[in-house]
């Protein structure tokens, strides 16, 4: 199964705000983090504002490390053969330290795979995406890759 991720963080090597995930036939996670005390200026102005304009139907769960974690783990359902896709590094970064429990422990997900697709997933023709809200952006990497044939994921 392709799951197609994006990830909103604190500024250039910042922590995690919140992480959208889309399975290719439809259902989604999103995830929203603690947010630092301090955050960068274009987070503040653009990111936190976002956070809970979520696509109909997508429920925006506030979650610690470990929650994230399980939630994750549970998302993706024991799939052997999970493909995380991205369309930027930091992305497919942040999404290997959330399935992470504590040091040297993480959730018991034995095998993924990742694609990096340098890609724009905006301008989009989602009804109603709002840039910037991970869960948003991860369907506007979906329908860019799934429904453009010079970007197909297959």
């Amino acid at each position: 199964m392709h799951y197609f991720l994006d990830t909103e963080f604190n500024g250039f090597g910042g922590a995690l705000i919140s992480l959208g995930l889309v399975r290719e036939d439809g259902p989604s996670l999103y995830l929203i983090y603690k947010i630092p005390e301090r955050t960068d200026p274009f987070v503040r102005s653009t990111v936190q504002p976002n956070l809970l304009c979520v696509p109909p139907g997508v429920v925006a769960r506030n979650v610690s490390q470990r929650e994230g974690a399980h939630a994750i783990e549970a998302f993706l359902h024991g799939d052997a053969d999970a493909l995380i896709i991205a369309d930027w590094p930091a992305d497919l970064s942040l999404f290997c330290q959330a399935l992470m429990l504590e040091p040297e422990l993480m959730v018991p997900i034995t095998r993924l795979r990742f694609e990096l697709h340098r890609i724009a997933s905006y301008p989009t023709d989602l009804s109603g995406a709002v840039e910037h809200n991970a869960s948003w952006d991860a369907m506007a990497l979906r329908q860019r890759l799934m429904h453009e044939p010079a970007h197909s994921t297959t």
